[in-house]
C-alpha cells in the first residue's frame, strides 16, 4: 500500500504559488513590530522589576522598628543564707550586759541603741575594795567605769593605770601591766557600771628594794580615750620602778562581786 501512494506522489506534479504582489512588505512589517514588541515589553518588565525592588528597599529602610521584648523573668532558686539583711551591726567583739542585767530583747520599747564608744567626760571613775579582799600576799582594788550620760554606750579592752602623788601630781613606779582574760566588749546603759581589777603585792614584801611611799590615788585612762581622770586612793606603794609592780585586767560588766 505504501508502495503505490509514493509512486503516485512521485507522479503528481507540484508547482510552488508564488506569493501575491505586496505580500513581503506586509510580512517584513509584521515581523518588526512583533520584534519591537517583545522589545517593549522585555523593557517593561525589567523596569517594573526595578521598582518593586525600589519600593521594597524604601518600606524596610522607613519601617517603624518592632517595640523591645521585655526581658525574661528568670525563676527564684532555693536561696542560701537569711534573706534580710541583720538588723545590728556584726562585731568581732563578744559583748556582755551592764551591771542590771541583760540587754532587752531587739524590738523592745525599752531598748537603747548603742552609739559608740564611753568618752572620758561621760563616765564617773572610783575605787573600791575588790569584793574577797587580797588573798596570797596580793591587794586587789576595783576600778569602776559609771555611765553619767544620758545614751548607752560601749567598754573594751584594758584601762591605762597609774600610781600619782596628786590630782596633778608625778607617776610613782611603772604604769599597771595588762593581765587576764579575753576582753569583751560592756555595753552600759545610763546609769549602769562596769569594773576592772588592780592588783598589787605587799609593799612590805620588799623590805630592800621597795622605798615605800604613800600614793595619793590612780591616774586612770579609759580604754580607747586619751584623757586621763584622777582617782583618790590613798595606799602604799613601792617607789621604785619595777618593784612589786601593778597589774591590771580588762573592763568586765558589773560594780559588785
Amino acid at each position: 500500500m505504501t508502495d503505490r501512494f509514493e509512486t503516485w506522489l512521485d507522479e503528481q506534479q507540484v508547482e510552488l504559488l508564488a506569493p501575491p504582489p505586496g505580500a513581503y512588505p506586509s510580512i517584513a512589517r509584521s515581523a518588526r513590530r512583533r520584534r519591537a514588541g517583545r522589545a517593549v515589553a522585555g523593557v517593561a518588565a525589567a523596569t517594573l522589576a526595578v521598582a518593586v525592588a525600589v519600593g521594597a528597599v524604601h518600606q524596610f529602610m522607613n519601617a517603624t522598628p518592632p517595640p523591645d521584648l521585655p526581658a525574661s523573668t528568670p525563676t527564684a532558686g532555693p536561696t542560701k543564707g537569711p534573706t534580710e539583711a541583720p538588723t545590728t551591726a556584726p562585731t568581732d567583739r563578744p559583748t556582755a550586759a551592764g551591771s542590771t542585767g541583760a540587754s532587752a530583747p531587739a524590738g523592745s520599747a525599752t531598748t537603747q541603741q548603742v552609739t559608740g564608744r564611753c568618752r572620758t567626760d561621760e563616765l564617773r571613775v572610783t575605787a573600791i575594795g575588790a569584793p574577797g579582799g587580797g588573798a596570797m600576799g596580793g591587794v586587789y582594788t576595783w576600778l569602776v567605769f559609771t555611765n553619767t550620760s544620758g545614751r548607752t554606750c560601749s567598754l573594751y579592752g584594758f584601762p591605762g593605770v597609774s600610781y600619782v602623788t596628786g590630782a596633778s601630781g608625778t607617776q610613782i613606779n611603772e604604769p599597771a601591766v595588762r593581765e587576764g582574760t579575753t576582753a569583751v566588749r560592756v555595753d552600759l546603759a545610763p546609769g549602769q557600771g562596769a569594773h576592772a581589777q588592780v592588783r598589787t603585792g605587799q609593799s612590805g614584801a620588799y623590805p630592800d628594794t621597795c622605798h615605800p611611799v604613800e600614793a595619793a590615788g590612780y591616774r586612770v585612762y579609759v580604754p580607747d580615750e586619751t584623757a586621763s581622770v584622777f582617782v583618790p586612793w590613798r595606799v602604799k606603794v613601792c617607789s621604785t620602778d619595777g618593784v612589786n609592780g601593778m597589774l591590771i585586767g580588762p573592763v568586765f560588766p558589773g560594780t559588785s562581786g
